[in-house]
């Protein structure tokens, strides 16, 4: 970009901020007239500098002369956001970014764009409508996006950077979308049996055409919920339900080709709660529905597949003892598919940002926990037509999220503690069976165990500064029985420990170690286009470890502004492959300021 550009830019950005902050005769107090004004258009927004320095080392390197030993990268980042309103019923926002690569001067390495731009607005003080940019979440077999593999309780010294690829993606708490396009949502009241039924539907662009051989790939769909007032007041008997449909399509209008698909899902997702009072609180919830994936051919269908999906359980909370219970059956079809539910965060066969190639032969290193923690270019929030590429060492269970399909068995889960509890702990076991072998009649038996605590050190000791001990375990094995070439036998567990403890007001240590360790065989088929298998490569053989270990100090200014120096540690073994052992380490500077 030209530099000469971002003079007049900054200009203006600061031109704004004062006449935002300031009166005309100089006073920190605004009159009333500018007051209004003020609360009119808003700026806030986040500010990012990274300061890193990775280098490689291990026998892989012993007779490998093409490899950069060290790689030094960073950036300088603000994005500005404008608030604005209008009137009383419209917002609008849109946030600019500024962004310099380390080492670019004088305008070298500049980027200016636009990071987000929506509007918001109430019609008729009844319907609430957005477009543009939004974030959007149903239901995890409708429209999801389930969590990426390789953690289960992220110790905070990895944090910072995971924190990083959480903004960039656009990651949500609640495992929502980020879209592009409309939505709106309204609500209403009924006097006896229902107590209200909310309505929301939504419509987004997901690919452009090209105007030739791609056409617009569009996601829309809705739900409607309702919930009921007491059914039986003596054991609090009342039941929630919702309609929730997710379509994905190709517009043929747009470009010249003449063939596209069309992939929707269709549930019911219920929880009735049975009895309540104070010391328990028993409920029976699920989802059930179906799914439909159509390949047309000038308006003609030429292939469908279709399949369905039920998950049924029961959970119990006991108030008292601060603890909840489940247990829930799975059963999802070997021919279930939903584009906007299964496709992934962490895109496995993209490049890598840093050491993609190492060696004389410029062998492709696959990724590792490393990577999982630290590289953007792995992530992703877009929608796959294709089920997405897994690494079975960090996900052989349920690499999909709970839409995976070819799944059924059972789901046990425990909860414990709230905010005032010494310690809070998460349990989740998974027993699950494939409904239709894949290649064999056989079928694989899966075990999944996650478990993740966190201990609250001062509650213990009645510290005044904050401590705490974070535990994160998953522990997963596939088996199958028959032949020799059909036998299946993978295990593999992740083990996360981390501390943070502060040692001054505001002024925090932070430690932590993550392991993996994966041993044995699979067979991991080559899926086509439309999902069905295409064939078996050689089998899956792992017997890897992988460690990864931090250590670092973060200062905090205030909640929303830090400054973090970090030290990490990696390294893989392949007892297999020893000559291809290698180890990673960065150290890194990180200051971050939200606004």
């Amino acid at each position: 970009m030209n530099k000469n550009l971002l003079y007049p830019i900054f200009c203006l950005l600061l031109l704004c901020c004062w006449t935002t902050g300031q009166t005309q005769d100089g006073s920190s107090l605004p009159s009333r007239e500018d007051a209004d004004a003020k609360a009119k258009v808003q700026f806030n927004g986040l500010g990012r500098t990274i300061l890193n320095n990775t280098s490689i080392d291990g026998a892989l390197l012993d007779t490998d002369t093409t490899t950069a030993r060290r790689l030094s990268d960073g950036e300088f980042l603000l994005d500005v956001a404008i608030n604005a309103q209008p009137n009383d019923n419209t917002e609008v926002q849109g946030i600019l970014r500024l962004r310099n690569e380390f080492g670019g001067f004088f305008g070298a390495g500049v980027t200016v764009e636009i990071r987000e731009l929506w509007a918001r607005g109430l019609i008729a003080n009844t319907v609430r409508y957005r477009v543009g940019d939004f974030d959007h979440v149903m239901t995890p077999y409708t429209l999801f996006l389930a969590n990426e593999e390789g953690t289960v309780n992220e110790p905070e010294v990895f944090r910072p950077q995971k924190d990083v690829i959480d903004y960039e993606q656009f990651y949500t708490d609640n495992n929502s979308r980020r879209l592009q396009g409309a939505k709106l949502d309204f609500g209403l009241a009924f006097p006896v049996i229902l107590r209200e039924m909310k309505a929301e539907g939504f419509v987004a662009r997901i690919r452009p055409t090209d105007f030739f051989t791609t056409p617009n790939r569009f996601v829309g769909g809705g739900t409607l919920d309702f919930s009921t007032r007491s059914l039986r007041d003596s054991v609090g008997l009342q039941a929630d339900f919702g309609v929730n449909l997710s379509s994905v399509w190709d517009d043929l209008k747009t470009g010249n080709t003449t063939s596209g698909i069309t992939n929707q899902v269709i549930s019911l997702d219920f929880a009735v709660h049975l009895f309540e009072n104070e010391q328990i609180n028993v409920q029976v919830l699920g989802e059930v529905g179906s799914s439909k994936l159509d390949l047309r051919e000038e308006e003609k269908t030429t292939f469908t597949e279709d399949d369905t999906f039920l998950e049924a359980g029961v959970a119990v909370d006991l108030k008292a003892s601060k603890l909840r219970l489940s247990a829930t059956y799975l059963d999802v079809g070997p021919d279930f598919f939903s584009i906007a539910a299964q496709s992934k965060r962490v895109a496995f066969n993209r490049n890598k940002t840093f050491y993609n190639r190492i060696g004389n032969e410029r062998r492709l290193r696959m990724p590792t926990l490393f990577d999982l923690g630290r590289d953007r270019a792995l992530y992703n929030f877009q929608l796959s037509e294709d089920l997405m590429a897994y690494d079975p060492r960090y996900g052989n269970v349920m690499p999909y999220g709970k839409a995976t399909a070819n799944r059924t068995g059972l789901q046990f889960g425990a909860v414990y503690g709230d905010d005032s509890s010494i310690f809070d702990a998460e349990l989740g076991v998974a027993l699950l069976k494939e409904i239709r072998g894949q290649g064999t009649f056989e079928l694989k038996d899966f075990l999944q165990v996650r478990l993740a605590a966190d201990v609250h050190l001062n509650k213990i000791l009645d510290w005044d500064k904050a401590t705490k001990i974070t535990l994160g375990l998953q522990q997963e094995q596939t088996n199958r029985d028959g032949v020799e070439v059909e036998q299946v036998d993978l295990s593999s567990t992740l083990l996360e420990i981390g501390l943070e403890a502060e040692l001054f007001s505001r002024f925090d240590l932070l430690l932590g170690a993550k392991m993996l360790s994966a041993e044995g065989r699979d067979y991991i088929p080559l899926i086509d286009a439309f999902n069905n298998i295409e064939d078996f490569p050689a089998a899956f053989v792992a017997d890897d470890q992988e460690t990864m270990i931090g250590a670092g100090l973060r200062y905090r200014f205030k909640d929303d502004v830090y400054l973090t120096v970090q030290f990490q540690q990696f390294s893989l073994e392949r007892a297999l492959d020893p000559t291809n052992d290698y180890d990673l380490q960065q150290v890194f500077a990180q200051y971050v300021m939200k606004f």
